[in-house]
């Protein structure tokens, strides 16, 4: 097989994933050895090994440890010729100390063994051998390679360059088999970090947080495989900084998130929190005005955006540390239309007792809510007003406050618990007939069921959820009854049971397919573990084989309980 030619004896599939691959820099670590025989490494779902043995431009042999099975050669042994072709005068073999036969039956050896086997016969026996330890040292330590520099950037880019298919909304399904990737790197990082190489770890961390955050739209991540590897290289980062990195290493990872942080991927996502990190490296180096700096050219590029509270509320926390108050109130002051800025000036109102001033600034927030059709902010509001008249101990406005909120907030319960600590005990019940009579009035529909129901089991109000179960309570795989169940069944046996009869009846009736009778067979199983339970299925059995006879898959699953 000519080299110049491989087009002729390749499949023209093989040829193109190929050429893919070597155009992508998929082919690294290449060597040349005597005689004439090469050795490169291809990054691929895993990082393969490919040895090729050559007669001058003719291609004699191949050997991948790939598992492609399915033709003479693979995609990445194509990448690995095609990159001989068009380097191989880069590549002089060196000829001066042709390998002896123990070298070569040495060679043979090694490639029986693996990983795992020869890793834990090298420490062993560096263990026992000071001489060789050191030799290892000296040969491997990051520190001690100064021959080769590992271009983490580029190995890095590799791990983005798997080609898979895209939705239809134009996303890669790449996020897996990446994060796989990257979590290799993630490790390698740590492992630096013990070897005290921290330059070459925050290189890795850094990059792996840019490229995810550049790229990060491209991706569905529905697993959330690649936010994951950029928080663990953000919170390894932040471990590094409280630790103690070198004050050029600050200035470096200074720079990186300078750029990084006009990126609104990181917040939007929840990929990492530079915010954090910006603020770390600043207190370290005490060089706070950069920090703020950084983060006004970030406003400067998003100046209302999804994050920009989060900018806003970290460069608050700078000027703080810097005891710049006045430049504090003026930065709260510009932004007090965000909901989160205001909060905090309310906690630093609340913090003084000035509680007046508290409840002002809440009724504006409230009005700027209303204004925006933020409904849910101005629950939010609600529910710090009412916080406040805690403080104040104006249970009036409490028990106002409470009730609005039971009626139209999201957390009804919160509402009536705190409601039941300001009403006297003894007017409580009568209170508490007569909120729920008002409120049903208020809210079209009445008191949400699951709600009314809750209130019932913590006013142990039995048989006002019995009959609520009754009224209300279907049977289905979604049901709530078994929730309300454990207060009824010894309460209530006979109730449950004719309840259980007619709602199942019914559902048989309505719903056909395997899936729908064995929640039937479920239901009859359950009914048997009440008093009388096994004569009224026995019954419903006879009923269901009468009826429904020919219902095949029926009669397997009610089979099941015979």
């Amino acid at each position: 097989m000519d080299l110049n030619n491989l087009y002729k004896h390749i499949s023209p599939a093989i040829y193109e994933r190929g050429e893919e691959y070597y155009k992508n820099g998929m082919v690294d670590n290449v060597e040349h050895r005597y005689p004439d025989t090469w050795t490169a490494e291809v990054e691929g779902s895993d990082l393969y090994t490919v040895e090729v043995k050559m007669n001058g431009d003719d291609i004699v042999s191949w050997d991948c440890d790939c598992p492609y099975d399915y033709g003479d050669m693979c995609k990445h042994t194509a990448a690995v010729l095609l990159y001989i072709k068009d380097n191989k005068d880069n590549y002089p073999v060196n000829t001066e100390i042709p390998p002896s036969p123990q070298l070569e039956q040495l060679t043979e050896i090694l490639k029986q063994v693996n990983h795992k086997e020869l890793t834990s016969f090298l420490s062993k026996y560096a263990d026992k051998h000071l001489d060789f330890y050191q030799a290892l040292i000296s040969e491997f330590h990051p520190q001690k390679k100064t021959n080769v520099q590992v271009d983490y950037i580029k190995e890095i880019q590799k791990c983005f360059n798997a080609r898979g298919s895209y939705n239809r909304y134009g996303h890669s399904d790449d996020a897996e088999e990446i994060s796989r990737r990257l979590y290799k790197y993630i490790e390698k990082a740590k492992s630096l970090i013990k070897l005290n190489c921290e330059e070459q770890a925050l290189t890795i961390l850094l990059h792996i947080i840019k490229k995810i955050g550049d790229c990060y739209e491209e991706y569905d991540d529905y697993n959330g495989d690649l936010a994951c590897n950029c928080q663990e290289a953000s919170e390894i980062i932040e471990k590094m900084i409280e630790s103690g990195l070198p004050d050029n290493l600050l200035e470096v990872a200074t720079n990186a998130i300078s750029q990084m942080i006009k990126n609104s991927n990181y917040d939007n996502y929840d990929l990492a929190d530079l915010n954090n990190l910006l603020f770390s490296i600043s207190l370290k180096t005490s060089n706070i005005e950069n920090g703020i700096k950084i983060i006004d050219e970030a406003l400067k590029d998003n100046p209302d955006s999804f994050r920009t509270h989060s900018l806003v509320a970290s460069k608050i926390e700078l000027l703080k540390n810097a005891n710049r108050k006045e430049d504090v109130e003026k930065t709260i002051s510009h932004y007090l239309y965000l909901p989160e800025i205001r909060k905090i000036n309310l906690k630093e109102l609340l913090s003084e007792k000035q509680y007046e001033k508290a409840l002002a600034l809440i009724d504006e927030g409230i009005s700027l809510a209303k204004k925006e059709n933020h409904w849910g902010t101005v629950s939010d509001w609600k529910d710090e007003k009412l916080s406040v008249y805690k403080l104040m101990d104006n249970n009036e406005k409490v028990i106002e406050l409470a009730e609005d909120l039971f009626v139209g907030g999201r957390e009804s319960m919160k509402y009536y618990h705190i409601l039941k600590t300001v009403i006297p005990s003894g007017k409580w019940a009568s209170y508490l007939d007569d909120f729920i009579l008002k409120s049903g009035k208020q809210k079209m529909g009445g008191i949400g069921g699951h709600v009314l129901a809750q209130i019932y089991i913590a006013e142990e109000y039995w048989d006002r959820l019995m009959a609520h179960v009754e009224e209300n309570i279907q049977l289905g795989r979604y049901s709530s009854l078994r929730e309300y169940e454990p207060y009824l069944k010894s309460r209530y046996p006979e109730r449950m049971l004719a309840f259980y009869h007619l709602q199942i009846t019914d559902y048989a009736a309505k719903n056909m397919g395997r899936d729908h009778y064995k929640y039937v067979a479920g239901v009859l199983k359950t009914m048997k573990e009440y008093p009388n339970g096994v004569e009224t299925v026995t019954s419903l059995l006879a009923y269901f084989k009468s009826v429904y006879s020919n219902r095949r898959a029926m009669m397997e699953e009610l089979g099941k309980l015979l």
